[in-house]
């Protein structure tokens, strides 16, 4: 063999063998550049879906709005529910307050128009130390006044939050007509206050001495003069007849008491029942 028949084959061999490695590149060039398309390019194309499909996820949809509704109104319940309990509790502390004063209130407007209904009989006793100071003890009832402090701090809270809809109906109903028969109580409390105020208390003024009230007040040894001055059958008609009008307008107001009184005590029993609260 020649030098040059060896130098082809070499050749031939060399150029197979680069050829074949040079296959195997544009092979895995190839395969890279076809994975790299179907990732840049995915299939778009979607199955057509069965209207069976379709209803299922609109009922999974729906249920879960559903349950997330019931779930918000039932957390919603539950604090509504705890809000009325603290309420109801509320309510009842004031009306047992409420009660506890109204009861105060009527025996002592009670005792008023009692003593009132023996002040003629008082003035015109003959004077010593003795029925000088029952008269002067009558005077008292008829210039002092006992005025029903309605506490209702809950009430107004309950109605200016609308929390209203927490209650039954009848105790609504209850709380609001209690709440007006106080405002009626006190528009008569303002009506005898000004009656005594710019009316009786210049005669009483006139004719009998302050400090003696002072001294029974304070409960002691009564150390002042108990006189009783421009005392006549005109200034003593005047008297009695102011202490009747304080008596009339007391009479109206135990009877918006003993009403209050009532509605108390009915609003007490109707959150008792209703809250099952605990006395």
């Amino acid at each position: 063999m020649d030098e040059g028949q060896t130098n082809k084959e070499e050749v031939h061999a060399f150029s197979g063998s680069e050829a074949t490695e040079e296959l195997k590149a544009n092979k895995t060039t190839q395969n890279q550049t076809e994975s790299m398309e179907v990732h840049h390019h995915p299939d778009l194309r979607h199955k057509k879906k069965h209207l069976r499909e379709y209803l299922l996820e609109f009922l999974m949809i729906f249920l879960a709005v559903t349950l997330g509704f019931l779930a918000e109104s039932l957390r919603e319940h539950i604090s509504e529910k705890d809000r009325s309990g603290v309420f109801a509790q509320s309510l009842a502390e004031d009306f047992k307050a409420d009660t506890s004063t109204l009861n105060q209130l009527i025996n002592y407007t009670q005792i008023k128009i009692r003593t009132i209904d023996s002040l003629d009989y008082c003035i015109h006793t003959p004077r010593n130390r003795y029925n000088d100071s029952i008269l002067y003890r009558s005077l008292i009832f008829l210039i002092s006044t006992f005025q029903f402090d309605n506490i209702n701090g809950t009430y107004e809270q309950i109605k200016n939050s609308g929390s209203m809809r927490f209650f039954d109906q009848t105790l609504v109903n209850n709380l609001n007509r209690y709440d007006a028969t106080s405002l009626k109580l006190k528009l008569m409390e303002d009506w005898e206050n000004k009656f005594l105020y710019e009316k009786l208390s210049t005669q009483i003024e006139e004719k009998f001495n302050y400090k003696v009230f002072n001294d029974m007040r304070e409960n002691i040894p009564i150390k002042h003069e108990m006189y009783l001055r421009n005392i006549n059958e005109e200034t003593v008609d005047i008297l009695l007849n102011q202490a009747e009008t304080i008596k009339r307008l007391r009479a109206r107001q135990l009877s918006q008491q003993k009403i209050l009184l009532q509605k108390a005590t009915e609003i007490l029993a109707g959150l008792n029942k209703e809250f099952d609260l605990q006395n």
